[in-house]
């Protein structure tokens, strides 16, 4: 049976970013329980009284997708769902769902085997990148631009995984940005924030040094994100989005289903836990009273 509102917070440590949402939950008169995976026990097999809602902030992917699963099978509404936390955990599943649904990303193909590596890369003219379908802070993400880049990298893939157990890789066209790319947090299905990451360096990820400027939510930037969330359902995403210094539009990298926001809050000044604490307040108590009514 569901409870009175409640908000259970599903997480692997109490980061910074955890312990702001416990305090916006509280601050919006929500009820919170923190679950860390062993706590979880008792809720799956309803000893205790189930949550209204759960925001799943798992760092594994695995956990993060199972937690999420089987709290949605009692009937727990789960922030984000795992159909889409799954999808923003696979770089790959990313680009087929978008690709199938007709979302801008740059150019992407699957390959299972070195060769399809090499075919892919050449495919492009020698302007790829080239990255593991699960990862995070542009860890294993590599540029190969010729022929001598790309066999370096096939030869230091084979020393690690001879036998291939790393396959499938995503090998993706190389996009020109103009020194930046954008990380947009979408709270719902709207865009409560846009930040510049910049850096000298192609990738411009913060973990890797890129500095943080807030910029105004273009239409292009909402249209974008709208399309995201059409595809994924409403959440708490972290969507990337690159410009195309040739052509000038902009198109969606990748989606992050459990996206940071504490540190680059304290540039931008927006309350992103705020944002998202209102947010599921308001669908809880929305929920609760269709129950009761």
């Amino acid at each position: 049976m569901i409870s009175e509102p409640e908000v259970l917070l599903s997480i692997t440590m109490l980061r910074p970013d955890e312990a702001a949402l416990v305090q916006a939950f509280r601050d919006h008169d929500l009820p919170v329980r923190i679950a860390r995976n062993e706590d979880l026990a008792e809720v799956v097999s309803q000893r205790t009284g189930l949550p209204g809602l759960a925001v799943i902030r798992n760092l594994s992917h695995r956990d993060a997708v199972s937690v999420a699963r089987r709290l949605e099978i009692l009937g727990v509404r789960v922030v984000n769902r795992p159909s889409a936390i799954e999808v923003c955990n696979d770089k790959g599943l990313q680009a087929l769902v978008f690709d199938r649904h007709g979302v801008p990303h740059p150019l992407s193909r699957h390959a299972f085997s070195y060769e399809q590596v090499r075919s892919a890369v050449a495919d492009t003219g020698y302007r790829a990148v080239v990255k593991p379908i699960s990862g995070s802070w542009g860890r294993g993400v590599s540029r190969l631009l010729d022929a001598d880049s790309l066999e370096a990298w096939i030869g230091g893939r084979e020393s690690a995984d001879a036998a291939g157990k790393l396959f499938p890789v995503l090998v993706q066209e190389y996009i020109d940005k103009p020194g930046y790319d954008l990380r947009v947090i979408v709270v719902g299905r709207s865009p409560v924030v846009a930040i510049q990451r910049i850096s000298d360096h192609w990738r411009t990820n913060t973990h890797l040094g890129a500095e943080v400027k807030r910029v105004d939510i273009t239409p292009e930037i909402a249209d974008l994100c709208d399309r995201t969330v059409a595809v994924l359902g409403a959440g708490f995403y972290g969507v990337d989005l690159l410009a195309d210094r040739t052509t000038g539009h902009m198109k969606v990298l990748e989606v992050n289903a459990n996206p940071e926001f504490t540190r680059s809050a304290l540039i931008h000044g927006v309350d992103v836990a705020g944002q998202l604490a209102a947010y599921l307040a308001g669908r809880v108590r929305a929920e609760s009273a269709a129950i009761a009514g």
